[in-house]
């Protein structure tokens, strides 16, 4: 049997200022009605409230059969009275309390007002018949002026353009932390919800294309959706500390079948250089290779050498560069590197240690991103995008530059393909590698401003409010045979 409904909301679908307190009823699950006004006909609030009150949101509270509208100077007596029956939501949190006051203020003023006109402006659209276009435009006229609605209409595109200006604020402060006042929506997350609702509601207008930001928060705040990256960190789905925990780099089961596919002997000699947290030798070792292990980072590889421990791992760990090998020729029967290589100052050099190093029959393989030989605009887009996230990016090699290099230390190449592999949300790709907000910034901008061609190329969109996209990574396996 359905939970009766606890609180009534009399509202216009199309208010911006009912459009915050009926999506904050819908996440606080608290049960719910709502009852739709006809346009501009308060006569229902007008009874609930005996006579006191005509405007709208209003809720009625069946349970206390309390009555409660905006009557305060402050006009948010229904925003708390929903904080008041759905605590948990803390819709105003006194930590944040001035800085959700000047935001509230500028939501409900200077975005207001042009969001609204636009709503207007498209009357026709949602308006359902001519009694009330005709009510619509007397009530509008009589509160400014005769001709508003014409004179709004004719300069739609200007009032579009300064709605684009007013909300860009938010575009910034959305590009440091998910919500406008910290890690958790509050009311002034709302109150924008809002207005941007208003502005959306005649279904012929969209946000700009430069406030991805933006644009994924509002999909989020639609849904309900408030679970972000600090929230995985926090419930241990994403480790960042020095073990690499759940990271990407931690499944490589690319690698794996790579090196299984060559059929190489038990107690094969293998280097993986670049090993950083040391996922793919720990998966070598276990299939029974005698792996040694290097990287430039000694506390990187102290740790790695630590779990390996605790795993009961016998490998060798060396801090060397990857472009000056110290070992003999012909040491090894094989030599791995795993998303290490676009760190390299010399990826080129690499290749010939790399083939200096192996025994006749032995294999390199090497797994990377990377972007196609022919989409220039697309690998500089990304090389760029990368080193904003992570400063120690050097850059992505094309998969024909692989190929030649190998090819010129002499060794043959036996399989070179490229996947298109789905990346983790944008927060979560940022915070993998502590990304400062500033450079965050820049990655949005570049993400608002790409070509289409890198649009279609790296499957750049979003999904239940998250940007998402996908990145190219090329398997290169050599054989010096």
């Amino acid at each position: 049997m359905a939970t009766p409904a606890r609180l009534r909301l009399y509202q216009y679908a199309y208010s911006p200022f009912c459009i915050p307190i009926e999506l904050a009823l819908r996440h606080s699950g608290i049960p719910y009605e709502v009852v739709n006004l006809e346009i501009l006909d308060p006569t229902p609030v007008i009874k609930l409230t005996k006579g006191e009150y005509y405007q709208v949101p209003v809720i009625e509270d069946l349970f206390s059969r309390q009555v409660v509208y905006d009557k305060s100077p402050s006009g948010d007596d229904v925003a708390r009275y929903v904080a008041e029956v759905a605590p948990l939501m803390n819709l105003f949190p006194p930590e944040v309390w001035g800085i959700q006051q000047i935001l509230t203020h500028y939501i409900e003023n200077e975005c207001e007002n042009i969001s609204f006109k636009i709503c207007d402006a498209y009357r026709d659209r949602w308006l359902k018949s001519d009694l009330e276009r005709a009510l619509h435009q007397r009530h509008k006229e009589r509160k400014f002026g005769p001709g508003c609605l014409d004179e709004w209409a004719r300069n739609i595109n200007v009032l579009i353009d300064q709605f684009y200006r007013a909300i860009q604020p938010f575009e910034q402060i959305l590009g440091t932390h998910p919500f406008l006042t910290g890690d958790r929506p509050t009311f002034a997350d709302y109150a924008l919800c809002g207005v941007l609702g208003n502005f959306l509601f005649p279904a012929c207008t969209s946000l700009p294309g430069n406030c991805l930001m933006l644009e994924a928060w509002y999909t989020r705040m639609r849904a309900g959706n408030f679970r972000h990256s600090l929230d995985a960190m926090q419930l241990g789905e994403h480790d960042l500390s020095l073990t690499g925990g759940n990271s990407l780099l931690a499944d490589v089961a690319d690698m794996e079948k790579a090196v299984t596919e060559l059929k190489l002997r038990a107690n094969t000699l293998a280097l993986d250089v670049g090993t950083g947290h040391g996922h793919v030798a720990f998966a070598l070792a276990a299939k029974g290779y005698a792996v040694t292990a290097s990287d430039t980072s000694l506390p990187v590889l102290q740790e790695a050498a630590r779990v390996a421990q605790e795993q009961k791992l016998e490998i060798i760990f060396h801090e060397h560069t990857p472009e000056k090998l110290p070992y003999a020729d012909g040491s090894f029967g094989l030599v791995t590197c795993r998303m290490a290589a676009h760190h390299f100052t010399a990826p080129e050099s690499f290749i010939r240690e790399a083939a200096r190093v192996l025994k006749t029959y032995g294999y390199l393989v090497v797994i990377d991103g990377t972007a196609p030989d022919d989409q220039v605009e697309a690998h500089e887009w990304m090389n760029a995008v990368e080193r904003l996230r992570d400063p120690s990016h050097v850059r992505f090699i094309t998969p024909n530059v692989w190929r030649k290099w190998c090819m010129d230390a002499g060794l043959t190449v036996t399989r070179l393909q490229v996947e298109s592999i789905r990346q983790p949300e944008l927060n979560w790709y940022f915070n993998e590698m502590n990304t400062p907000p500033e450079n965050r910034k820049k990655v949005m901008e570049m993400l608002a401003k790409a070509p289409s061609s890198v649009r279609e190329l790296f499957k750049i969109g979003q999904e239940d409010g998250k940007i998402v996209w996908s990145a190219r990574r090329v398997t290169v396996v050599a054989g010096k045979i």
